[in-house]
């Protein structure tokens, strides 16, 4: 008895790894060399969990990731995955590289997720069939598929284990429930940033709805204090991502949330890579939020044999809400539209601004849902008891065709640069192309150098002004960014190889390294940094007028200048492609001062004024009445001159 006793408690266990690993086939046969195909964040993600094992999270170094160079703080520009750390750095520091333990976590997520929901399921019902139904229905559901890329969504076991620690707390009211309730909730939120603002509208739900108001409040006020303890770590987290979002002026607009948005025949799209459902063409990939026949039939079944109260009703009506959140914000604010768009109701919230991707409720949804399911399946076999086998055969087999996947495709990752010694920074062109990003953080992995590139869900402006310069064709920018250190340029392959390699090779002190499938590399040796000049007061011109495309300063008499500003507020565009300062004792006869590509100058002013981006041009002491700069675009409040 004691044998089967045990085999009875491991088999869910057992029963989501097989499936898992059947799921995802056939990954399990390349944990090392293959990654899930998406050429942008599993990539991406993969790089993250390394910087993890290499940083000790939450530190000034670890906010300091190694990319974006040469901004700080670049992590604060996307998600971390703290979370995920527990597991991804004893991978990596056991030998693992950090692809392994990438695709480990992707199957251990199938895994845990579906095992999660089933110990949720079986603390609501003593049905095991109910339990399989609901952790299938999770653990396999379509929309979690269509996030398979993002796996910060994906690795969602945590969420039914608050629900379960809640569940177990009030029917026990033992601590240890309490413990795990603050732990899942900890490390939910440091995997995925977005559960630090979904989640909470569902366990206040959760509060409003299970707790005995009139006869126990307390429960629900220890479980308030827990969840407040719990979160203590979040706080320098948030404190960092508004500190350093603020600092650069990075916002997400109302536009942005809008595009985003879920429209109601997001609802009816399957995700492209399920198996036996038609494939659809949607603007985004968050648009596809088919939840599945199977738990909707289920739900409607069981509603229409009059359940409706209890845990189901609360998980049918919580999945209503978190879906009906999906459609986004009205583009006119709180209007007659906000009936109908209930995001509205909560854009004031603090952080709601900042979503660029409402329909990423649906990962609520799809686990209220899942619950829903598994309830109803327990209530119909119990309703009609001699049909409850082929109702189970057939929720199984429904379960399965909404979830099924053609086999698991594949990408091989970016091969490595080996012609480079690590003892400089890397930048990889074309600069616009945003998978040329993703392939060269990843290969920093192995060359474990600076990179200029980066991937994530803020583009700072120092990456813009480097964009721009390149653009240009400037190369002032090359030089500004190998001040101390070799800087390593590989022009990738791509339909604008050779226009970049023409670039490279005109820049006088390159050397070709070499050639290899992922590109050409460049060595340009260390530049000096500039000497420290002591610019002096700002001067006080008598006048400053926009003439003829110049902007033309009159300092009421000689003076000593020493440098001058432009006070860009990043309208670089309007700048000309060399900047030509000259000055004049008369205001007739002009000589040049200096004429200098402004990419170099400008990349210096964004890491230093992010907002404003001034490009202070230095200028060998020249005595002068009259100066005039050539960026005669911008408004004449926009010069300062400095001076003694």
């Amino acid at each position: 008895m004691i044998p089967n006793a045990r085999l009875r408690r491991w088999a869910p266990a057992a029963a989501y790894l097989l499936l898992a690993l059947a799921w995802s086939w056939p990954l399990p046969l390349h944990l090392s060399n293959r990654f899930t195909h998406d050429p942008g964040d599993p990539l991406l993600v993969t790089y993250l969990l390394w910087w993890n094992a290499h940083a000790v999270p939450l530190t000034r170094a670890w906010w300091n990731a190694p990319f974006f160079w040469p901004m700080t703080d670049a992590l604060a520009l996307t998600e971390h995955f703290a979370g995920l750390s527990p597991i991804s750095t004893p991978i990596q520091l056991l030998g693992g590289s950090p692809l392994l333990a990438y695709n480990l976590i992707v199957i251990g997520s199938a895994w845990w997720s579906g095992l999660a929901t089933h110990m949720l399921m079986r603390r609501l019902t003593t049905s095991e069939l109910a339990a399989y139904c609901g952790g299938i229905a999770f653990a396999f559901a379509p929309y979690r598929t269509s996030q398979l890329p993002h796996l910060q969504i994906y690795a969602s076991w945590w969420l039914p284990v608050t629900l379960w620690a809640l569940h177990a707390y009030y029917q026990d009211r033992k601590r240890r429930w309490l413990a795990l309730f603050g732990i899942a909730w900890l490390l939910e939120t440091l995997t995925y940033g977005y559960s630090v603002f979904f989640l909470p509208l569902l366990l206040c739900g959760w509060l409003a709805w299970f707790t005995p108001w009139r006869t126990d409040a307390k429960r629900a006020l220890t479980v308030i204090a827990t969840w407040m303890l719990f979160s203590i770590p979040l706080l320098p987290v948030l404190l960092e991502y508004h500190d350093v979002q603020t600092h650069l002026g990075l916002v997400r607009t109302r536009d942005q949330m809008i595009f985003y948005s879920a429209s109601w025949i997001s609802f009816v799209s399957p995700a492209p890579q399920l198996w036996l459902w038609p494939k659809v063409v949607r603007t985004t990939s968050e648009a596809y939020l088919f939840p599945g026949l199977t738990v909707l039939a289920l739900v409607v079944a069981a509603l229409a044999t009059r359940l409706r109260r209890g845990a189901f009703a609360f998980y049918v009506l919580a999945a209503v809400a978190t879906a009906w959140l999906c459609l986004g914000p009205t583009a006119d604010g709180f209007s007659f539209a906000s009936l109908w768009h209930p995001y509205d109701w909560i854009v004031w919230l603090p952080g709601f601004d900042g979503i660029r991707v409402p329909p990423r409720f649906f990962l609520m949804s799809a686990l209220c849902l899942a619950v829903a399911a598994g309830l109803a399946l327990a209530h119909l076999s119990s309703w009609m008891p001699r049909a409850r086998r082929p109702l189970a055969v057939t929720a199984f087999v429904g379960l399965a065709v909404d979830g099924a996947i053609p086999g698991m495709q594949l990408g091989v990752p970016p091969g490595s640069l080996a012609m480079m010694p690590s003892d400089g920074r890397v930048i990889e062109l074309p600069f616009d192309d945003q998978y040329v990003h993703i392939k060269a953080m990843y290969r920093s992995i192995t060359h474990r150098m600076p990179v200029v590139n980066g991937y994530a869900g803020y583009v700072p402006p120092a990456a813009e002004v480097i964009r721009w310069a390149l653009r240009r064709r400037d190369p002032s920018v090359l030089m500004e960014l190998r001040r101390g250190r070799p800087l390593y340029v590989v022009v990738a392959s791509s339909p604008d190889t050779d226009t970049w390699s023409r670039f490279m090779d005109a820049q006088n002190d390159t050397q070709l390294l070499g050639v290899s499938g992922s590109g050409r590399v460049y060595r340009m040796p260390p530049a000096a940094y500039p000497t420290q000049v002591t610019i002096g007061a700002k001067h006080s011109p008598a006048s400053v007028e926009s003439r003829g495309g110049w902007l033309v300063a009159d300092l009421g008499q000689a003076q000593t200048v020493r440098a001058l500003e432009i006070r860009t507020n990043g309208h670089l565009v309007l700048l000309p492609a060399a900047i030509r300062i000259e000055t004049s004792a008369d205001g007739s006869a002009w000589s040049p001062a200096i004429d200098e590509a402004p990419g170099a100058p400008a990349l210096v002013a964004v890491l230093a004024e992010p907002r404003t981006i001034p490009l202070r041009l230095i200028l060998p002491d020249v005595r002068a009445r009259y100066l005039r700069v050539n960026a005669g675009r911008f408004p004449t409040t926009a010069l300062t001159i400095f001076g003694t």
